[in-house]
This record gives structure tokens, sequence and C-alpha cells, in this order.
């Protein structure tokens, strides 16, 4: 369900970046990228860590019978989140101004990311709480609705005449309505009376998570911010329209990863101190990367031989000629691939109890990026800001494997197959989408499903469907199709049987 949810709402937020694309100049688009970066930032950390912590608190105090503990931890993190994202607004509304120009941020826009802040933040922990809760429906329901509202304010207030202004109002409203849905939801099951509970521990835990957060934004934003002062508001739009395109892949690993880091969590705990642990683990981390190569890797090959036609159906002319646009987009959606897998690997270490890693892996990586970005982006403008993400990317891939391996998580290095495997399908599918050559929007659409048909064919084709694979499509699909499921299963598993 998750999944699903992901698949629908990163189908609404790529339409919101179409739409908002052929609506605002390239410059307006740069200025909403600008609210984009404080808005990112005061998200997450002034949510103080605690929508990491929720996981570990939450179902353990459930299991243990005691709810009102779980009372007690919800209101006193509501209290804490509202105190550090407002402190956090107020530091930034003092100091900000002295950074950033008038030019490009008007004041107006300011104090409007200033007021989502603290909503932000309390939309985050509260999401948190109820995916640690397993309140699965409500929670997928009033995300969907989130970022629905969030796209139908967002394009309303635009098609206005309001700009940039529009889009950050929208923002602000859809913040107020999950907050809102959130906030009706979290104490559905929770007793009127509270018991407390020691905090120290848990706050020392979500600040040592707030700060890898920390890190984290702005190595996602460092790029964006030197982008902007070197080439100035249009490129750093079109390079924030490029990134906001590729929404969808990030979601969809984000979301997988935030709903097995529970279990990877529960898991640990129950093999750790058990020998062939690490094997244990590896399996879960194995199969997590799998399904995130399986899923991610057709739709990035296809969009990646296909780039120039992909941001001329989707964005328009003025993206698609735009300099070095079309292979910027192509590198990117390809080591975004690459950044779903360092989720899926990062929301392992975490499980692990890793912290002093993130942050020594972090500054270094912020540090890189800073260099990489003053040289390449200096000479290349756009397509250098892409290279350097790319880079920065693999190099966040290569030292997570390192370092779970370090742990003592072993068998990871089975997924190689199964990405060779999935590469060659998905190549030969953007190969059918380049033959065929759409021309619109909707005769691309119909190709690239028609291109997806065939890579689960060419699949079973190469032997890479397994019977864990039918198990978790029953779990996932419903009762209907099961009959479907298992005549497929029955003439596959004969058919591998009989080969030698």
């Amino acid at each position: 369900m998750f999944l699903l949810q992901s698949i629908i709402s990163g189908l609404f937020r790529l339409g919101n970046i179409m739409i908002l694309a052929r609506l605002l100049l390239p410059q307006e688009m740069g200025r909403v990228a600008v609210v984009g970066i404080i808005y990112a930032f005061m998200q997450f950390v002034g949510a103080f860590g605690l929508n990491n912590a929720s996981p570990l608190v939450v179902p353990q105090e459930e299991q243990n019978g005691q709810m009102e503990r779980v009372r007690f931890f919800l209101r006193r993190s509501v209290a804490i989140v509202l105190t550090s994202s407002m402190s956090l607004a107020l530091l930034l509304f003092v100091f900000l101004p002295l950074f950033v120009s008038p030019e490009t941020l008007a004041p107006s826009l300011l104090w409007l990311v200033l007021v989502i802040g603290p909503f932000s933040s309390l939309e985050v922990f509260l999401d948190s709480f109820l995916l640690a809760r397993y309140n699965v429906r409500p929670l997928v329901a009033g995300r969907i609705l989130f970022d629905l509202s969030r796209v139908l304010l967002t394009v309303l207030l635009v098609m206005d005449g309001l700009g940039a202004t529009g889009v950050v109002v929208g923002w602000f409203l859809g913040e107020v309505i999950a907050v809102s849905v959130f906030g009706s939801l979290v104490g559905r099951g929770l007793p009127k009376v509270s018991s407390p509970i020691v905090m120290r521990p848990i706050l020392g835990f979500a600040l040592s998570t707030m700060l890898f957060q920390t890190v984290d934004v702005t190595i996602q934003n460092t790029d964006r911010v030197i982008l902007l002062q070197l080439t100035g508001l249009s490129s750093l739009g079109v390079y924030d329209v490029l990134l906001g395109m590729l929404f969808l892949i990030s979601f969809i690993s984000l979301s997988l990863s935030s709903a097995v880091y529970p279990y990877l969590t529960q898991t640990r705990v129950r093999l750790q101190g058990f020998d062939g642990w690490g094997y244990g683990m590896g399996r879960l981390v194995s199969m997590l990367l799998r399904y995130m190569m399986m899923l991610l890797l057709p739709i990035s090959i296809v969009a990646a031989m296909n780039s120039h036609l992909v941001l001329t159906v989707f964005l328009g002319p003025a993206y698609a000629e735009y300099p070095n646009a079309s292979l910027s987009f192509s590198i990117l959606i390809l080591s975004y691939v690459a950044w779903g897998a360092v989720y899926g690997i990062h929301i392992s270490l975490r499980s692990l109890g890793e912290v002093k890693f993130f942050a020594a892996v972090g500054v270094g990586i912020i540090f890189f990026e800073i260099q990489g970005c003053l040289f390449l982006t200096s000479m290349l403008g756009l397509f250098g800001s892409a290279l350097v993400r790319a880079m920065y990317i693999v190099l966040l891939c290569v030292t997570g494997l390192a370092r779970l391996r370090q742990r003592g998580v072993v068998g990871l290095s089975s997924v190689a197959k199964s990405v060779g495997r999935i590469v060659a399908a998905s190549v030969i599918c953007g190969t059918a989408v380049v033959f065929v050559a759409p021309t619109g929007i909707l005769s691309f659409v119909f190709w690239a499903a028609i291109s997806m048909g065939l890579y689960v064919v060419l699949l079973f084709l190469f032997r890479e469907i397994a019977e864990s694979d039918f198990r978790i499509a029953r779990s996932i699909l419903p009762l209907a199709y099961h009959r479907l499921l298992d005549r497929i299963e029955t003439v596959y598993l004969k058919g591998s049987s009989g080969s030698p």
C-alpha cells in the first residue's frame, strides 16, 4: 500500500512540476527553488530528529502495553517540535536577509516560508508517528490528500496570476491540511491519561539523527546554492525542474525505505547476538535493494535514452532546448537510481544504530561537492552541477556498502546478477522506444507503458523472477488476481525446473 501511495503521490508532484514549468518562466521557477531550499532545511531540522525516534519508541512501548507512555511521548514531542521549528524560523528571519538579496527572494516570500516551517516540521513528525503505529490506511489517505491539495492549490493560485507567491501559498495551505488530518488521527486508540517516559536518551538519539538530516539537506542543496551564485535564477530554475522530474524516483525509494525501517530495526534487535545475524540482515538489505532496482532502473533507462523527447513532451521546448539540459537530465535520472540504493543502504545503517559514519561521510561529501561545483559549474554551468551530483551519489553508495560490510552485514553481492539482468531488459525497452520515436505526451506514455510490459516479459525470460516475488505480489494485489498469479507461477516454475 505504501508503494502504491508513493507512486500516486509521485505522479501528482510530477504533474505539478509539468504544469508549473509551462506556467512560470525559468526565472520564477528559480525563485521557487530558493524557497524550496529554505523549506527543506526548516522541515527536517525543525522536527529535531523526533521523526526518526518514533519508530524506535512507539512500537516498543506498544509491545509492552504502555500506551500511556506513548501518549506522553506524543505530547512532549509535539511541544518540542513546535518550539524547535519556531526558534529556527526566528533565527532565519534575523540572519537570512544578510545572505539573500530581495531580488532573489522577495520579503513576502521570506515571510511565507518562515510561517510554513513549523507546520511542515509538525507534519513530518505526525507522519512518522502514524507510521510507527502502523496506521496504514489513514496514513496513506492523508498523504495522498496532502499531495493532491498541494498540486491543486499551487496550480490554481499560479493561474490566478500570483506567480511564485502562489506556489508558496499553495504549499502552506497543503501543510495546514496535512497537520489537521494527521492531528485528528494520532490520538486514536490512545488513553486520555499519560504516563511519564524518560526523554533524555530519546532526545540524544533524536539530536544525532537531526544532525545527520541537516548534513543530508546540506548535501542536496549545496549544488543548487553554488549554481545560483555562479549562473543566476534561470539556470537554477531549469536545474530544479529537472530534479523535480526525478521526484517520483526518490519518493518511491524513500517511501520503501521508511516503510521497511521499523522492520529492519526489529530484525536487528532480534538477531543481534546470534551467530549468522549478518547473513539475516544481508538477506533483508539485498531484497530491499533488488526491488528498488527492479522498480527504478527500467523507468530511468527508458527516460535517459529518450531525454530530449521526455523534456519536450513534458516540459516544453524552453527546457528541452536549454543548453545541456537533455544530457544533464540523462545523467541525473540514472544517478537517481543509485540514490535509491543510497536510501536503502542508509536506512539499513540507521537500523544498526550508525551515527558517526553519517557525520564523517556527510562532511566529506559536502567538501567534495563545494570543490567540485566551484570547478565544474564555473566551467560547464548546469551540466557541471549535474556531474557533481552524480559523482557524490555514487560516492555515497560505495561508502555505504563498505560500511555495511564493516558492520558484519554480508551477502550483498548477490544483488549484482539481478541488476545485470534488469539493466539488460531495461536497455532493450529503451531502445524500442527510441525506434518508435513517439511525438506527443499521450504517444510517449502509451509506448512507455508498452515497454514496461515488455520489461516484465523479459524478466520472466531471463529467469529473474523468483518464487518469493509471487508471494509478495499476492500480499499486494487483490484476491481477484490471485488465481491468475497461481497459473503464471505454475507455468513459470515448471519451465524453470525443466531448464538445464
